[in-house]
């Protein structure tokens, strides 16, 4: 079937082809587009343009003129207007039939890339290179449990395809399913002739190939040609393909009982997610690589991380970790108790299998990935790539092509750091010195940097930070540190190691879904809320991880003191941006509470927006797209459409009803119901919290302030969200030292008396106002945590500035004065 398949579309090809050579003259190349006219401004192609049909007619005389025209098209025009642009070829003089017509249309990539690459539809297998990948036992002490089977394609001129490039162009030429069964058949010839009996393998499958009836025959035909053990042979599908989890299921329950296993590709990156894993019951998850890679020290990756291996070993599967590159990488998976892993450190693919790969590393504390109880930054310190200055610039390439992964070099003179060389510009720019390539330094940063300013440094970064240099006390460089491998460690100083989420303090991990998966099995009545911060990857993109962080943090304080400790609900933290309310019983004012919870998110969270966004409404990202701002999803899954078993089955539902709320724009309330009922906002709400804050502040006036460090202690009792008080004189100077809410002793300084604060925006924004100031949220260098700064200027009797009070207020003092304003709003 396969031979036949190629057969019929080179006889295609030949034929088109060969009649357009025998064409002298007159032929025409009808474009159809979905009307983009503008994409067409810069053309110099000439052409006629037929606008009702949205069709452009380009005229050529042979196949060299077609080259021509068809290279230039795909040149100049915007990728996603070929991918859903059609041509066709007619004879100038000749009416159109539209059978033949029909019949000669087809997608421009396909017509463009059967005339590029027509060597791959003569005889795919010729083409086809299987390279092999060890799989390592953890438990064996990282001895060889299995191979991957990986695709490559060798074309023409020698260069080597990547499995990516390759099922690309074949997605172009329509033949995906062919190229797929070529490197299948490859792999099993690969595993009866190199790898052992007993040693399983891993081998690639569309989901669209595995959905053919005639495949599975297929594959029991070969792995029978060959005497190869069923049970050795997984199927490995790409999670990422979009299809549909219950066909998927349908067809792997086949394939199962036929004593082939499964595995499931890339978990974490596609498009169904939890549904496809709960659906069909792999043997094996295979965790994409973008969250394994570097996942030591990053808050979301390690979350995501946990919240995968918890599920497969609900579900009886074993995980395999991918791309692991990294010692640390290695030991953080070790720790997190996963059984098999593959990736580069190991051993790269090759088309021979290897016998032998790299061993473990040794598991003693140097290299343990728990975080410490103290953070020490020489941790995070890589050597990185050095070049001396005096280096000529070939050399320099020469390193840089050695180095593949290496984007950015740091330049030394005498072992001192001077400025930083990157790739790009070593491979574009024209110069014969080495110094005219660099960029000057970023920041410089010893061993004995306090936290405290890493932390200051960290908030004012704005996505992908330049790598940070360290040095020692007398300059000489030690190497380089990337601040968002620090970052995630700063946040977390205080977070509890069980089953308390780092940020929130909410619960989190095996406690929650035990908790979540015992109510359900014991009460018919249980009622589950999902809340879910909106576009949040997009904030995260354009402000920074930082604060994202504050973002989670205000949501997670909200929802505290509107629910935590009330009779019958569980409050508790799912994921990095994802809230979950476990309730016992039905709450008649649940959506009204849960509206509250948009209010005050919406109104708080306005602090953590510039300006020109909130006024615009939305906020940009790099790659153009609009963001509403501050608006979170909330789904209800209250079992009226049958019986929740599980977890897993309440997630989905949750799943679905946020998938229509997400089509909404702004925030929204979906009750789940035969047909989901939406429940909206019906205006803005505006707590007085910052009118609470000012006059707190203003009431101050009337205590004695004075050299004591306890003279204000019974403001705090009055006022209790106040972390720190204090005062400057008109010039900017600290009158006297910080006043320090008891609760806060020992994590704010006392001190602060005759210090100039005057470059602070709480004492610029005052003074040339005279008008009180409230800052931004931002992430405290005294305290590590996140909180928002207030200023309010005293006047004296002839109107002038005589002095300012400025206090810190946390974010879970700003959630408790706007429900308290809220409260005694519904009073």
């Amino acid at each position: 079937m396969l031979s036949i398949n190629i057969g019929i579309g080179l006889a295609w090809f030949c034929l088109d082809y060969i009649s357009i050579e025998k064409k002298n003259q007159h032929m025409k190349l009808y474009l159809n587009t979905l009307d983009q006219t503008f994409a067409f401004s810069s053309i110099d192609l000439k052409h006629v343009h037929n606008p009702e049909k949205s069709v452009f007619i380009f005229d050529f005389d042979d196949e060299k003129s077609l080259t021509h025209i068809l290279n230039r098209l795909a040149e100049l025009l915007p990728e996603q207007l070929l991918d859903e642009s059609y041509v066709t070829v007619t004879k100038d003089t000749n009416a159109m039939d539209p059978a033949e017509t029909i019949a000669g249309t087809m997608p421009f990539n396909t017509f463009y890339a059967r005339r590029l690459h027509s060597w791959l539809l003569k005889d795919i297998s010729s083409h086809v290179q299987i390279y092999f990948q060890p799989i390592v036992d953890f438990t064996q002490n990282g001895k060889i449990f299995g191979y991957e089977a990986l695709c490559r394609i060798e074309n023409p001129s020698g260069r080597l395809l990547d499995g990516e490039e390759s099922f690309k162009l074949a997605s172009q030429l329509k033949c995906s399913e062919e190229l797929d069964i070529a490197c299948q058949q490859s792999a099993l010839v690969g595993k009866a002739n190199s790898i052992a009996p007993g040693t399983p393998i891993f081998i690639n499958v569309l989901p669209q190939t595995i959905m053919k009836k005639r495949w599975l025959n297929f594959m029991l035909d070969t792995i029978g040609k060959y005497g190869i053990e069923p049970r050795e042979v997984v199927i490995e599908i790409i999670e990422s393909e979009k299809v549909s989890p219950e066909l998927l299921a349908e067809c792997c329950d086949q394939i199962r009982a036929q004593g082939l296993r499964i595995a499931l590709d890339d978990m974490g990156s596609g498009f169904n997610g939890l549904r496809t894993l709960a659906a069909v019951r792999a043997d094996y998850i295979k965790i994409d690589r973008a969250i394994v890679h570097e996942a030591q020290g990053s808050r979301v990756r390690t979350v995501l991380l946990e919240a995968i291996i918890s599920m497969a070993q609900r579900l009886g599967c074993t995980v395999v970790a991918e791309g692991l590159e990294r010692v640390e990488d290695i030991n953080f998976c070790l720790d997190m108790g996963l059984a098999y892993a593959q990736g580069y450190y190991f051993a790269k693919p090759e088309r021979k299998p290897t016998r032998s790969v790299t061993e473990l590393p040794k598991q003693d504390e140097a290299h343990r990935s728990h975080v410490p109880d103290e953070f020490r930054i020489g941790e995070f310190v890589m050597r990185g790539v050095t070049i001396e200055v005096n280096t000529s610039i070939e050399e320099a390439r020469a390193i840089f092509k050695k180095n593949l992964d290496t984007e950015v070099a740091v330049v030394l003179d005498n072992l001192r750091p001077i400025g930083l060389l990157k790739r790009g510009k070593v491979f574009t720019q024209r110069s014969n010195s080495l110094g005219a390539y660099c960029d000057a330094l970023p920041k410089m940063i010893t061993s004995r940097t306090p936290s405290s300013l890493l932390a200051r440094g960290l908030y004012l970064e704005r996505g992908d930070a330049e790598p940070w240099v360290m040095v020692g006390d007398d300059g000489i460089y030690i190497g380089i540190l990337q601040p968002v491998e620090i970052m995630a460690q700063l946040i977390s100083r205080k977070m509890s190691t069980g089953s308390l989420h780092p940020l929130s303090q909410l619960t989190t991990g095996p406690t929650l879904r035990q908790s979540l998966d015992v109510s359900l099995r014991n009460n018919p009545n249980t009622i589950l809320v999902y809340i879910d911060l909106d576009h949040f990857k997009a904030y995260n993109d354009r402000y920074g991880f930082i604060r994202g962080d504050a973002m989670i943090r205000l949501l997670s304080e909200i929802v505290r003191q509107e629910f935590l400790g009330a009779a019958g609900i569980l409050v508790g933290h799912i994921g990095g941006d994802d809230f979950v309310l476990i309730l016992d019983h039905i709450n008649t004012y649940l959506e009204d509470k849960l509206l509250d919870v948009i209010y005050r998110f919406q109104d708080l969270a306005s602090h953590l927006y510039d300006a020109s966004d909130l006024e615009r409404g939305f906020f940009t990202t790099e790659d153009g797209g609009e963001h509403p701002v501050a608006s979170i999803s909330i789904a209800i899954v209250n079992g009226s459409q049958g019986v929740l078993s599980n977890s897993v089955a309440a997630a989905e539902r949750a799943a679905y009803l946020k998938k229509i709320g997400k089509s909404n724009i702004g925030s929204i309330i979906v009750v789940e119901d035969t047909t989901p009922r939406l429940v909206l906002p019906v205006h803005e709400v505006h707590s007085d919290w910052q009118a609470r804050a000012l006059e707190a502040l203003q009431s101050l006036l009337k205590y004695r302030r004075s050299e004591g460090s306890h003279c204000m202690d019974s403001c705090f009792n009055d006022y209790p969200f106040f972390e720190v008080i204090f005062e400057l004189n008109a010039n900017g100077i600290q009158r006297y030292p910080n006043w320090i809410n008891p609760n806060m002793y020992g994590k704010i300084k006392a001190g602060g008396g005759g210090v100039d604060r005057s470059p602070q925006a709480y004492y610029y924004a005052a003074y040339e106002t005279l008008k009180p100031y409230i800052s931004n949220i931002y992430l405290s260098t005294a305290t590590e945590d996140f909180c928002l700064t207030v200023s309010l200027p005293i006047l004296n009797q002839m109107g002038g500035l005589e002095s300012i009070l400025v206090a810190d207020i946390s974010i879970a003092a700003m959630a408790m004065l706007s429900s308290t304003m809220a409260a005694a709003t519904e009073k």
